[in-house]
């Protein structure tokens, strides 16, 4: 019983500090992803290489696609496949490999033409044979780790403090789950939410709360 204590103890004293650490993340990265996600384009002409306010385009070449897979074995022995498509585009001197949707990877073709648009040197957009992908940058990729991250730490200091109580709100951590996702894609830039989704995201949240709430006071009114 002691141990167990002494383990919750040390849980919550590492997850505070973590989503301390998180939020500071967060602040530092959000204000390159509101610049980029205000840039313009650049004007025609201007090399990418000296874009740094702005979102240059350029014209590449698909050089080359591939595929890999992942795999993973349940406790039954079945075993479930993922395929992860990729194309590599030239653009200069320069050669990168972007994943890609299957119907990218299908239709694209050695030689191809392909649009791309880059943001202080990441290729943040590419059109080819008529199919758009779109990529984040190095800072959304960024931000949005460190929002997992402390969304997960969070879960973590509330099992720390409840311990086998966290069971009984785990319906309302759940459904506060989904407007905390629909928050960090809309800081993300990927899903802008307007008046609509950020309505829906307060009545989650409200009844997210109210769940947690209700189930925190019947746990205690067994004790």
């Amino acid at each position: 019983m002691v141990l167990l204590v002494l383990l919750r103890i040390l849980m919550f004293g590492l997850a505070v500090p973590g989503i301390v650490l998180c939020v500071d993340r967060v602040d530092q990265h959000q204000p390159a992803v509101v610049m980029y996600r205000n840039a313009s384009l650049c004007p025609a002409g201007t090399p990418w290489e000296k874009a740094d306010d702005c979102v240059a385009q350029t014209t590449g070449e698909v050089v080359g696609r591939d595929w890999s897979e992942s795999c993973t074995t349940d406790s039954n022995g079945h075993s479930s496949c993922t395929r992860h498509y990729s194309v590599t585009v030239r653009f200069g001197e320069r050669s990168q490999e972007l994943g890609v949707a299957y119907r990218t990877y299908r239709t694209a073709d050695r030689g191809d033409r392909a649009e791309l648009r880059l943001w202080q040197g990441e290729v943040v957009r590419m059109v080819t044979e008529g199919h758009t992908e779109t990529f984040l940058t190095s800072s959304e990729f960024a931000l949005g780790g460190w929002l997992l991250f402390g969304w997960l730490l969070l879960a973590a200091s509330w099992l720390a403090l409840f311990g086998l109580w966290l069971y009984p709100l785990l319906g309302g951590w759940l459904l506060l789950t989904v407007p905390y996702v629909m928050v960090a894609t809309n800081h993300l830039g990927i899903n802008p939410m307007g008046t609509t989704g950020w309505s829906v995201a307060a009545l989650l949240t409200a009844v997210g709360l109210w769940l947690v709430g209700r189930s925190l006071v019947e746990a205690l009114s067994w004790r």
